[in-house]
């Protein structure tokens, strides 16, 4: 036995070694090349991603501001507030996120990933612009739809 653990292997490099090497080069290379065409339609998909979250976030507010008795800009322009047929309802940022408040119970995120946002009141509409973390600018005018006596 000791024989055989003093018996070294010295006929070098065979080419068999140096082809399955190569095979597995190969098969890794394939895979780093697929990594980076994976890589660019999940980023333009991404940058989708945040225009339909702004889009949905644009839905969400329109349908809150249909049938509205009051409406009050505060805070510095940082805040709405409004009273709907589901009570007095707050919309306004903190932190990285417009989020609003149903009647001062809890908050539902509405858009995430913003670094500001300033809402201007003139009449029957709303202008909101919003400053993302990554620095775009967005902005949208939604009607107010106050509600008749």
């Amino acid at each position: 036995m000791h024989s055989i653990l003093k018996h070294r292997n010295e006929l070098g490099y065979s080419l068999l070694e140096a082809l399955f090497q190569l095979l597995i080069m190969g098969i890794f290379l394939h895979f780093f090349v697929l990594f980076f065409y994976w890589k660019l339609p999940i980023e333009r998909q991404l940058q989708d991603y945040y225009a339909t979250e702004w889009e949905l976030f644009a839905i969400d507010l329109q349908a809150l501001l249909v049938d509205v008795d009051d409406f009050n800009v505060h805070m510095g322009n940082r805040a709405i507030t409004f009273t709907n047929e589901r009570g007095k309802i707050e919309v306004g940022q903190s932190n990285n996120v417009i989020r609003k408040s149903i009647n001062n119970t809890g908050y539902i995120p509405l858009f995430t990933n913003i670094s500001s946002v300033v809402f201007n009141h003139e009449g029957y509409e709303l202008n909101v612009e919003v400053t993302m973390l990554d620095g775009w600018k967005r902005e949208r005018r939604f009607a107010i739809g106050f509600r008749q006596e």
